[in-house]
């Protein structure tokens, strides 16, 4: 059947449109549930690789390769980014051109969500995630921009670096300090159990309690001279 526009489309019997659920001539291949771009079968160009081609006025008006001024640019990253490089150079230059994740932003170059969010400052494109389909949307970011926004912020590389390393002395200072308290509290309980274990048959242990002492936040102190069990009572 041709419609007023001159394309042939098989188009279903009146009386049995209300049976059928799915028109497979509307329907579009979805790359097995993958986001694709929508295809052009005419000449194989994506749609917006056919809108870029239409704004072609000249030679002069169309967006070169930073890096070796082709005119074959990644639509993608320009689109997304501003980032005029074609795809020959952004393979060979992944140092600059890869895309980072969120978190390795955060881990690595110490920016924080609300930086990550603004897209002034730091534009991202996002993509489905792939570890699980229900989790939220991965957000990339072009590494060369991370990086001159992350050494403006610390002041160059080696202000980064420095912040880094001050952070992971903090982190670990922390990690011991929480490691020794809990060595001491096992001391204590170890302690506590073998002096049980030597009184055995004159029954429970019976705490001997030091000399109170006045703390500075009011607070009196004791300690038992037998096992090293401390208490704090407040002073009223």
């Amino acid at each position: 059947m041709e419609n007023s526009s001159g394309n042939s489309r098989i188009q279903p019997a009146k009386k049995f449109k209300k049976y059928i659920d799915y028109d497979f001539s509307k329907m579009t291949d979805t790359k097995g549930g993958f986001i694709a771009d929508e295809v052009n079968s005419a000449n194989g160009q994506t749609l917006d690789e056919w809108k870029l081609k239409q704004l072609d006025t000249g030679p002069s008006d169309n967006p070169q390769c930073f890096e070796c001024n082709s005119r074959d640019i990644d639509l993608k990253l320009f689109q997304a980014f501003k980032c005029r490089v074609c795809k020959i150079c952004r393979e060979k230059l992944p140092e600059k051109y890869s895309l980072l994740t969120k978190t390795e932003c955060r881990a690595d170059y110490l920016l924080t969500d609300p930086e990550l969010r603004d897209e002034e400052l730091l534009p991202h494109m996002e993509r489905p995630n792939p570890h699980q389909s229900t989790y939220s949307n991965m957000m990339l970011y072009l590494r060369y921009q991370v990086e001159e926004y992350a050494f403006k912020k610390w002041d160059g590389e080696q202000g980064l670096d420095a912040e880094y390393e001050r952070r992971m002395d903090v982190k670990k200072k922390r990690r011991d300090k929480k490691f020794l308290e809990k060595l001491k509290l096992m001391r204590k309980k170890t302690r506590a159990q073998t002096l049980t274990r030597k009184n055995g048959d004159d029954g429970p242990h019976i705490h001997d309690w030091s000399t109170e002492t006045l703390s500075n936040g009011g607070m009196i102190r004791r300690r038992c001279v037998l096992c090293g069990m401390e208490t704090e009572e407040i002073s009223f």
